[in-house]
């Protein structure tokens, strides 16, 4: 009898049950000649195998892997398990060991179901299901489903076998969450291989007043400008905060928090970024208003879960960093996975930097501390382990006073849970088809962050024409996207030692960074690399915030700044709307307006040079041209 589940494992899969070192261990016996077995199949499926070192190892044929049995003295898996099974499957003839096929988990029966459950699960799972889900299913060779609510992510590696079923919580398999995700695939459309499915009471009605008196704060600003507001309209918005939905109050604490930048002057303040809070504020509580069915309300509004909560004791494997240069600071941004739930966060310090003031490079600001003196690039090159602590809704690490300690990893990122950890490049790409525009999601850090195997470089090299250092990766299906990474005069070393890593021989493991699509293909921003190392030791580079590693001869970088997006026209326009209001505008008759409208009908444009242009003398133009530039700014966005 052939044994579908076992040759479905893979060493990941094997890794999840136990864990990698037994899994390497087992793969190294495996691979020399000093061991044999003595091998027994009955037609029910038991496997038997008398090792020559004594070990006796039986797979019953009824049983998951989980339930074998082998004569040693431990009490859980073993790796005489895991080499059986590894063995076992290079037995298996081509004939015998199927291509993998992509299958979607809603086609398991009700019947095997109630075989591979109990009742209380079965119950549980209908109560959970009772109270509201929203989750993102994917169907792939090893389908996964995130649940936004009521949490959790659950990982099938073995087709029409619940067993096996792999659970972020801590309920032994198959957990509720599991069954709950089945139901959540049936409803998937037939033609469709992902989307986003959102059921029960989680679309309830809102009260539409603290989504009016938002918009009209909007308006205000718009009319009289922020120069000419006092601070009982900052006091205002944090009011209606305290009232609102968790991401639109997010947005209008946002909002306060740029008031008071400019009230105080600060070189950090940024009208374009006012601007977009505002144009997705109005765009959030238009759909919110309007029930918009393509996109689920829970994403747009957010759920009770979406606000800050107390941790206890956790670990956080770092994932690299980026950095991102505003007005008068920059910003070291880490990005971490916590261990047991899955989640991405990032810790983040940002640096003031007065004009007056010599910049440092990246590599230099990430040697300041973040975590118990523990320096930044240390952080996202190491694991965190807290006792104590908060996670933001937004997804942002807040340590405190808390005990932690910073200690190094060794890059095992098989480990890493989904949908963070994807198979390959397909697995992204469908998970962000199906993720609509950044203001209509979840407000949370890391939602395009992704950490993906690799198989091979191609083509790395510096490009001039857009001071970015580009290469081809190659996942382990054969499937490639384009890692593309900026070169800037702070960030030389890190790029360097980037382009020094792609170039070399080492054998790269892992990539790891915020993704964008591009068409029908994704593009990579890398926050960190994983290489194999000498013996079976592995490295990163970080490519933000590594020192330079080798001298590298390419063409210096063209300091010419690029022309700005066909949408970035406008910001000047709203930006100067913003500042000083539409009644001021409407008797100045700032020349650049006009400048800027032309150019927009130069663009083809039409629609917002036409808001533009009767937004100085009518003010709820300005609220249609705002996001209609929010929303084209993130549409037309080339990553």
């Amino acid at each position: 009898m052939n044994r579908p589940d076992l040759i479905a494992l893979t060493p990941d899969d094997l890794a999840a049950l136990a864990n990698r070192g037994l899994v390497k261990r087992a793969q190294k016996e495996v691979e020399t000649a000093d061991l044999s077995a003595q091998w027994t199949e009955t037609d029910e499926g038991t496997i038997t195998a008398i090792w020559s070192d004594g070990a006796t190892c039986v797979l019953p044929g009824s049983k998951t892997l989980k339930e074998a049995r082998c004569d040693c003295a431990a009490l859980d898996m073993c790796r005489h398990l895991l080499r059986t099974v590894l063995a076992w499957q290079a037995r298996q003839t081509v004939s015998e060991a199927k291509t993998p096929e992509v299958w979607n988990p809603g086609r398991i029966t009700d019947a095997l179901i109630e075989s591979q459950t109990t009742k209380t699960t079965r119950d549980r799972a209908k109560l959970l299901w009772s109270q509201g889900v929203l989750a993102e299913v994917l169907c792939a060779v090893k389908p996964s489903a995130r649940f936004h609510c009521p949490g959790h992510t659950v990982r099938f590696p073995v087709p029409d076998d619940l067993r096996y079923a792999q659970c972020s919580c801590s309920d032994p398999a198959p957990c509720a969450h599991a069954i709950m995700v089945l139901q959540a695939f049936r409803l998937l459309p037939a033609d469709q291989s992902s989307g986003i499915v959102s059921e029960g009471p989680l679309d309830a009605p809102v009260e539409r007043d603290p989504l009016d008196a938002s918009a009209d704060c909007v308006r205000e600003l718009l009319a009289n400008g922020l120069a000419t507001l006092s601070t009982a309209w900052r006091d205002r918005v944090r009011r209606i905060a305290a009232e609102s939905l968790p991401w639109p109050a997010q947005i209008l604490e946002e909002l306060a928090d740029d008031f008071d930048r400019y009230t105080a002057r600060d070189a950090g303040f940024s009208p374009e970024d006012m601007l977009l809070r505002c144009g997705e504020l109005l765009l959030r509580s238009d759909a919110i208003l309007a029930g918009c069915a393509p996109v689920p309300q829970a994403f747009i509004r957010g759920l009770k879960a979406d606000r800050d909560s107390e941790l206890g004791s956790a670990r956080f494997i770092g994932l690299g960093a980026n950095v991102l240069e505003g007005r008068g600071s920059t910003s070291v941004n880490v990005f971490l996975q916590e261990i047991d739930s899955g989640h991405t966060v990032n810790v983040t310090r940002e640096f003031k930097e007065p004009p007056e003031v010599v910049k440092k490079p990246f590599h230099q600001l990430a040697q300041s501390p973040s975590v118990k003196d523990a320096s930044l690039a240390a952080l996202a090159a190491g694991q965190l382990v807290t006792q104590g602590g908060k996670r933001t809704a937004a997804g942002r690490l807040v340590i405190g006073r808390a005990r932690a300690v910073v200690n190094p990893q060794n890059f095992a990122w098989e480990q890493l849970k989904a949908p963070l950890l994807a198979e390959d490049f397909a697995e992204i790409t469908a998970r962000l088809r199906l993720l609509p525009p950044a203001c209509f999601r979840p407000r949370r850090a890391g939602g395009d962050f992704h950490v993906c195997p690799l198989q091979a470089i191609d083509g790395a090299r510096f490009d001039s024409s857009s001071n970015a250092i580009i290469a081809r990766l190659i996942d382990s299906t054969g499937a490639a996207c384009l890692l593309k990474h900026p070169w800037t005069q702070r960030g030389e070393n890190g790029a360097d030692s980037l382009l020094a890593a792609l170039q070399s021989q080492a054998r790269p493991l892992f990539i790891a960074g915020q993704v964008r699509s591009s068409g029908t293909a994704i593009i990579f921003h890398p926050t960190a690399l994983v290489l194999a190392g000498e013996g079976t030791s592995r490295r990163v580079v970080l490519p933000w915030i590594s020192p330079q590693t080798a001298t590298l001869h390419h063409d210096a970088p063209s300091l010419v700044q690029t022309m700005p997006r066909t949408y970035a026209v406008a910001a000047e326009c709203l930006a100067e709307l913003l500042l000083q209001g539409s009644s001021r505008l409407a008797s100045r008759q700032w020349p650049g307006w006009q400048q800027h409208i032309d150019t927009l009908e130069a663009s083809g444009l039409h629609q917002m040079a036409a808001l533009l242009h009767q937004s100085r003398e009518q003010p709820v133009r300005a609220l249609h041209a705002l996001k209609l530039w929010r929303l084209g700014t993130e549409l037309s966005a080339s990553p």
